[in-house]
This record gives structure tokens, sequence and C-alpha cells, in this order.
């Protein structure tokens, strides 16, 4: 059973959802439960940021999803967290509000295409933001499914692990020759080396990039290789291809007889001091590996899948349009950026705040992956970007939130104290289009719309500096 989705939605699971009450008993099992303890119990749960530190919106302290009843009925409630995620018989798909809500039966391949929306806002983000190549969706009625997202994820994760070296690892290796460096394995000496030819059968440790976690590679690289529409994945860019012929050319043992002996070798979640993006590596080349039986692992209260914190998503994706006119996006992560919040710390380390976007500390801008009225700004995210102008002496502060209507630039007054301006800026979203090309080139072209409003205030606010100057 799937059930399909939008954040930020409220879905009332009532009797038209086949096996309603079996649903309901599985998604028990994940409601209201917080993601950072998710993540934790579930080693097939994606989710990104993987860093939870990336985001100040405390994603980790926040349910994908809550199970509510009101008067007799299970309502869903879902809130900035998209993806796919299963447990038991039933999957749960969250697309972006972007697209299209619904409930249908995953036995019913007719029903399934003609409920189910593509959500081009989401792939769009993901292309922007992790650099996938989406091929333009071609494939449109097959792309949106869990499997799908895996191997457009695969070329990603592989960069940023290899980016880190190829893996090795101490290997014990077999030996028969005349150059003994190692200890002499006696029962392979004799059964090998009898009559004697100058031959010594012994083993040694040595490090090998042929190891269990290349051959997870490997395999999952293989795997792909089969799947129709799929494979050109792996020759997207110039670098993926570097990257899949060297763990190629560095597994010449494998073979694919072996491919359930190196999964299970994979079990134990990888750590390591150094190649820390490996992890995240294992994790997506196990669920490639082992889909099918994700599928259909009716006996197993372990989840799976892959999530996206929109709230992250929609920062990054503007990141994408902002850097390149000047703004600097500030990282809690990798604590660069930022502003300290004392002049002076008398006790105690100096905390630090971190807006979204600052452009010359007079311009501050936040991101919103919400709806936000036109007329109407929410009492924290105003004393939010309040404080952020107090700290910075900055002039202009405003929001840029994602829309289904036209784009708006929203004058929202002038402040009191030491004066400035909030502004709100809305992104539209195109609905209502015929393919993936047709929605790149209508959002692009409001994309350009929006920088041009925002470079637009950022001439006011010099032109503003300058005559007081004068």
């Amino acid at each position: 059973m799937m059930i399909v989705t939008t954040d930020n939605y409220s879905l009332i699971l009532d009797a038209n959802v086949p096996n309603v009450n079996k649903v309901i008993a599985d998604l028990s099992l994940l409601a209201s439960k917080n993601i950072g303890e998710l993540v934790t119990a579930h080693p097939n749960l994606l989710i990104f940021p993987a860093h939870f530190e990336d985001n100040e919106d405390d994603i980790a302290s926040k349910p994908i999803f809550e199970l509510k009843v009101n008067e007799s009925q299970t309502v869903l409630e879902t809130g900035n967290v998209m993806g796919f995620i299963g447990v038991k018989d039933t999957q749960l798909k969250i697309q972006s509000r972007f697209a299209r809500a619904s409930v249908v039966d995953s036995d019913d391949q007719a029903n399934q295409e003609e409920a189910i929306e593509e959500d081009y806002f989401l792939h769009y983000m993901l292309q922007k933001v992790l650099c996938i190549n989406l091929f333009d969706l071609k494939h449109s009625r097959n792309q949106t499914n869990l499997f799908d997202f895996l191997v457009y994820l695969f070329p990603y994760f592989l960069k940023k692990a290899l980016s880190q070296g190829l893996y090795k690892e101490y290997q014990k290796q077999s030996y028969n020759d005349s150059s003994l460096k190692g200890a002499i394995d006696i029962k392979a000496h004799l059964r090998k080396n009898l009559p004697f030819r100058g031959n010594v059968a012994y083993s040694v440790r040595e490090h090998s990039f042929d190891n269990s976690i290349s051959q997870l590679i490997r395999h999952a690289i293989e795997l792909i290789k089969q799947k129709p529409n799929l494979g050109d994945v792996l020759h997207s860019d110039s670098e993926t291809l570097d990257f899949v012929n060297l763990i190629v050319q560095h597994t010449p043992s494998y073979h694919v007889r072996d491919r359930h002996t190196i999964i299970n070798t994979n079990r134990k979640p990888f750590v390591h001091p150094y190649f820390t993006e490996y992890s995240g590596l294992q994790k997506i080349c196990l669920q490639i590996l082992r889909y099918e039986g994700l599928k259909y692992a009716h006996n197993d209260d372990k989840a799976h899948g892959i999530l996206f914190d929109g709230a992250w998503l929609w920062e990054e994706y503007l990141n994408t349009l902002l850097r390149p006119i000047g703004y600097d996006h500030p990282t809690n992560n990798t604590r660069q950026g930022g502003i300290k919040v004392y002049a002076q710390k008398l006790s105690g380390n100096n905390v630090r705040r971190y807006p979204d976007f600052v452009k010359d500390n007079r311009i501050i801008l936040d991101a919103k992956y919400k709806r936000m009225k036109d007329n109407k700004i929410d009492r924290d995210d105003l004393n939010q970007v309040l404080s952020y102008l107090f700290l910075y002496k900055a002039n202009i502060g405003g929001y840029i939130a994602p829309t289904e209507e036209d784009n708006l630039v929203l004058n929202m007054g002038l402040l009191n104290g030491f004066g400035g301006s909030i502004h709100k800026f809305k992104l539209s979203i195109p609905q209502h289009v015929a393919s993936y090309p047709e929605f790149k080139q209508l959002i692009a072209m409001n994309e350009t719309k929006l920088i041009e409003s925002i470079k637009e205030l950022s001439f006011k606010q010099s032109i503003d500096e300058s005559f007081s100057t004068v």
C-alpha cells in the first residue's frame, strides 16, 4: 500500500484507503518520533541534510509526520519533510506541496499513474542543489519512485566519498611464490608445493583497495548498469564516469555471485575518522541493492527511505541564485560567516547568529519554506530578522518564500528605532505544466524576475546611502 501526500498537509485516512487499519498500524511505528531518533534506529533511512546542524530549524527534534485522531478519523499531518519512507507493508510518499496529493493502491498500476502528478519542483531543487542530472524526466511516470531517486542520488554520494580518496584497508592476501613475506600457510604449502619447486604458500596482511566497501560500490554500479533508462546516470558527467572507472579498476575480484555476501559484510554502518563521506555512500548502495527486499519486508519493523528537509532544500536552492549576485550564506555547521552576539563577552563563549543570506552587511534575507500571507509576518520570523538587522546594523531585511501565485515583491514598511525596512519576496512555482523542460523554462523566468527585484532593492539601498553621505 502506498500513501501519497504533500508537505505541510493534513490527509484523512478513512475507509476509502484500502486496508486502512493496517496502514495506520504500520505508520504508527514512525509517527511523532523525532527524526534524530529515527535516523539512529533505522540505518536504511537517508536524510538531507546529513548533518542536522546544517540548518537552524532543529530538524532532528521534529517528526516526519504525526497521526492524530479527530472526530473518530485518523489524520496524517506532515511538516516540511519530503521524500519516501516505508515500513512493513506501507510506503509513504511525501511530495512538495506544489504537487497534487492523493492515495493510491500500489497494486493498481493504472490508477497509480493517473493519481500521481509529477513533483517537478522537488526534482528541480534537487537538481540545482545536489547537481543531479535528471535527464529532463523523459521517463516521467517511473521517475518519482524510491528506486529512481536512489539511482539519481548515487553519483552525488559517489563524488563526495571519492573526493576524500579511494578507501583502502588491510586485507589478508594469500600468495604462492618464491618471494616469502608473511606467515607460511602450512596446509596450502603442502597441498600446492610438493614436490618442492621453489614456491612457498603464505599469507600477509596488506593495504588493498579491493575491500568490502569498494566491492559494495561496485555491485551497486553493476546493478544500475542493468536498469533501462537509468544506467546513463553513471556517465552523466566526466567526474562521475572517472570515479566509476576507478572503482571498476580497483575491484578485480568482483563477481555477481558474491552480492549477498558483500551486503551481509556491510551490515555494520561504516565509521572512519577520515573517510567520513563513505557512510552515506554505503547507505545508498545498500538501499539500491536491497530495494526489492525493502519493498516487501513485511516482517521488518525497520524503516527505509530517503527524505529531504524542505526548509534546508529551499535555502540551499536560493543560495544557487543569490551567491552569484554577491550574497554570503553563513553556515552553522562549518562555523563560517555569522556574527557574534556580544561585542565583548565577560564570561563564557560568545554565541553567534547565522542569517540565511547577507550582502555587504547591509541586506539580510531569510529563506522561508512556508506559506506567508502577503500582508502579515509571523511574530517569531519578524523578531528573528529584526535581531539580525540590529546585530549587523543593516538597513534592509527580507523574506523569500515559494508561492503558487505570481511573483510578489512587497515593502512591508519602515521600521522605528534605528530605521530600515522589511520586504517580502515570493518566487512563483509554475503549475499545470505539460513537461519538465517547460517547468524549467518557466521557473527560470521567474528566478530572473526575483533576482532583478532583489538587485533593484540593493541598488536603491546604495543610492540612499550615497545621499545620506552627501
